[in-house]
This record gives structure tokens, sequence and C-alpha cells, in this order.
């Protein structure tokens, strides 16, 4: 059992230790009147990022495009595109702290999903140096048989409960929904759930908007629903993509156990990697040809799970059987997916993704020993699934593994 070791290992105790580049799906053609610019930033958010790129440029944010977020406490490189309107603004080579690597012009906005994937490279600290040639094999796993396509920690933010605030959201739970929001440890918290809004508006810290906002509205009598209200849209939509990935990492769990997450069934729909999101349904036919067989191997094929709403394409038989009962064992039917479409009409997703271009080396920087993995993931997928695969595997590794 070798292969279920839990190996000691920190991921992101520096900013450094955590590099991501993005994978374009198109490069600039040079002329256009959207500036693309690939740009470097270090322990950034996102929205900060956004936020300073539409500023030096004098636009609005929603004149600013890109192709994906990427993390905060990391070492990312990425493209955005500006909308200038016919402008030809000097291009800097830094924005504040952000570095501007390169730039062109493009006819077009640069959109959600426009990149093939990204490149990490992770440096794992306090690693036991005898533990190095695990971590290679583990790594080397991942990249024969694929990864469980997971959502990870930081799809559910920082108290880990996104997905809770959008169930609430979906099934009309204003109660639920606002002792959840205002739920914590600190002493303004507490003020909250006794019900003590006034004193917890008071106290609540003034870079939390969202919260201050509710609970002004609870403040002024207002009732739950429509204090509810005061919650952007945005926010919103946030939540319910949480839940959405917490019901497909529910569902695959569910493939793991049963040994069929990297295998396809009758009733499923096939993703089809190299076809731009497209499924197809899996018939009894399909299931026993050798062409089939051979698809999945190569990952060009795997089996999709739901990311649901109400215009996601439906499995059929068994397949659909359990999707619908992971789904209602959390309380959602037909009904909440009618709420849900007011912010995601649903799509499919892979239960697996392939693991390319991988490597585990070691070495020393000016913080000392690391263990370094560096791979390729596809648009989506999460790089801390991989690591924490590494560093802890679940018991189906032990099958793949021999």
């Amino acid at each position: 059992m070798k292969s279920l070791i839990i190996l000691a290992g920190k991921i992101k105790k520096y900013p450094t230790d955590f590099v991501v580049e993005e994978i374009p799906l198109y490069e600039p053609c040079g002329e256009g009147e959207h500036l693309y610019i690939t740009v470097r930033k270090t322990n950034m958010s996102h929205d900060e990022c956004l936020r300073q790129i539409a500023t030096y440029f004098k636009v609005s944010k929603r004149d600013v495009g890109y192709a994906g977020r990427k993390d905060f406490h990391a070492v990312t490189t990425q493209m955005f595109s500006i909308y200038l309107r016919g402008k030809k603004p000097e291009v800097p080579k830094t924005i504040g702290s952000i570095e501007v690597l390169d730039s062109s012009y493009h006819a077009n906005k640069l959109r959600l999903g426009h990149l093939v994937g990204n490149t990490f490279v992770l440096r794992l600290r306090d690693v036991d140096e005898l533990d190095f040639s695990l971590l290679q094999q583990r790594l080397a796993t991942l990249h024969a048989v694929g990864l469980p396509n997971f959502f990870g920690p930081q799809r559910f933010g920082n108290n880990n409960n996104n997905h809770l605030l959008g169930m609430a959201l979906v099934k009309e739970d204003w109660e639920c929904l606002i002792a959840t929001l205002l739920a914590g440890e600190e002493r303004h918290h507490n003020f909250a759930s006794e019900g003590e809004y006034k004193r917890a508006f008071d106290a609540w810290p003034f870079g939390q908007p969202t919260e201050r906002n509710v609970l002004e509205a609870l403040v002024a009598e207002k009732s739950p629903q429509q204090a509810c209200k005061t919650i952007s849209r945005q926010l919103q939509k946030l939540w319910v993509n949480a839940l959405q990935s917490h019901l497909f990492n529910a569902l695959l769990q569910h493939r793991i156990t049963d040994g069929t997450w990297n295998t396809l069934m009758f009733g499923d729909l096939a993703w089809k990697h190299d076809g731009g999101g497209r499924t197809f349904e899996v018939t009894k036919e399909e299931l026993h040809s050798d062409d089939l067989l051979n698809r999945v191997d190569a990952f060009l094929l795997s089996p999709s799970g739901p990311l649901w709403g109400s215009k996601m394409r439906l499995t059929t038989g068994e397949v659909h059987e359990k999707e619908i009962e992971v789904r209602e064992s959390f309380g959602l039917d037909d009904g909440h997916l009618e709420t849900m479409r007011k912010f995601a009409e649903g799509v499919r997703r892979p239960l697996r993704v392939e693991v390319r271009e991988s490597k585990a080396t070691n070495g020393t920087d000016e913080f000392g020993e690391y263990v370094q993995l560096k791979f390729t993931l596809p648009a989506g997928s999460y790089a801390t699934v991989v690591a924490n695969y590494c560093l802890s595997p679940s018991p189906w590794f032990e099958k793949v593994a021999k």
C-alpha cells in the first residue's frame, strides 16, 4: 500500500512556489481596436489586476477581456484585451506592480474560454528527500491514467461555503442564505447570529460590502428576501457556479467509487477532448467497439458529468439515474434547475483530463529545498488537485498504480 502513503509537503508556501502560464487559443493578428497585452502579476487577485489595467487605459472594466481567472497567491502570466475604440496609447512596461511582457492588436475582445490550457510549475516545500521518488511515480501515474477532474478548493471561496450560499439561493431560503453569509467566529459574527444587526453592522469590516449591505437592509427592517436583493448578480452567479461544481464533484466521487470515472458506460455522454466541448451519447453497439475503447485509451474520449442547468444535455439509463440520485441527495429537483437557469444554463464537463508534459525534479533556491512539479492541464482544470493526489492519493490510486 505504499502508493497510498500520505506525504508531508506544503503547497504555496511562497507566491513563487505556484507559477501559472496561460496557453492562448490564438495569437493577436496585429490589427484591430482591441489591444492585447501579456502580463505577469505576483500575489495579486484577478479583480485587482483587471481594475488596475482598466484604470491605466481609462476604460470601463467591461472593456477589458480575459480568457480565464488566475490564482491570487501565485506568479501568473496571461493575456488581457483592452477595447480602445481606435486609440493607440503608449504601452508601458509596468502598470503598478504588473509587468507588461508583450503587446499587439486584434479585431475582437478576448473572452472566457479563449485558451488551450495552462502550464503549471509548483514547488512543494518541507518534503522528505526520501519521498521524491514516490512523488515522481505518482505524477507519472496521473500522466498515464489521467486526472479526476475535480474542482479545486479555491472554487468554493475562502470560507469554503460558496456552494452552500448557492444552495440557499437556488432554494430561495433567504434566512439560510443570510445565516451562512454572516456566519463566523468573530465578535461581529456573533452579533449577527444573535439577531443584533445594528451592533453587527457597526462592527463589521468595511472591506466586506456585501455583508454590510445585507445588514443595513436588516437594520432598516427589510425582509430577508429584500435584504438578499442587495447582493450583486455577479456574486450570486459565482455562488450558483460553486453549487454546480459541488454537485459535479459529488458525482465524480461516486464514479470513482464505482470504478467508472475513466471508462464509458451505456448512456454516458462521451466528451470529445478535441471537439470543443462536444459530446455524443454512448449506445450499446458503440460500447463494445474496439474503436471506442481505443479512443478512450488515447484520451480522445472521456465520460462527462453534469454542471446542472435547465439547458444541460442529459444522459440516459443507469448513468442518468445516478446523476439524478446524487443531485436529489442535496434536495434539488427539476424546479430548482429553473432558478439556476437565471445564472447558468448548464453544460457537461469531462470526468477526467490528461496531464501533459509532466516532470518532477528537486532542487534548492533562496527559500530552501523543494520538489518541483511541472505539467500542463486543459482550461478549467486545477493544479491543486494534481498536487493533492501526489501528496495524498485516494484508494483508486492503489489500483491504477499497480
